[in-house]
């Protein structure tokens, strides 16, 4: 099949496959569940709904870094294919 054809029908969803299964991910991922469930069990209520939207917020900037991180290696890849075909 061809990847246009997959990307279009959404067999492939670069969104999704952004998650890393890397060791060194895993643990920074545990770890960090794991001070926010400590820190959670010492906030006041109107303290763990400000963590929340700290946390809302810093998941919208990740996925808009994520977002641009994405076009940009994908324009960067397109301007290596369009040197490459150049030199031929």
């Amino acid at each position: 099949m061809n990847t246009i054809q997959d990307l279009y029908y959404g067999r492939i969803s670069p969104y999704e496959m952004s998650i890393s299964t890397t060791p060194e991910y895993q643990k920074l991922k545990a770890l960090a569940g794991k001070n926010e469930d400590l820190l959670r069990e010492t906030l006041s209520d109107e303290q763990k709904e400000l963590l929340e939207k700290l946390i809302e917020c810093i998941t919208d900037i990740s996925s808009i870094s994520e977002r641009d991180m994405f076009i940009t290696g994908f324009q960067l890849g397109v301007k290596l294919m369009i040197d490459v075909m150049k030199d031929e």
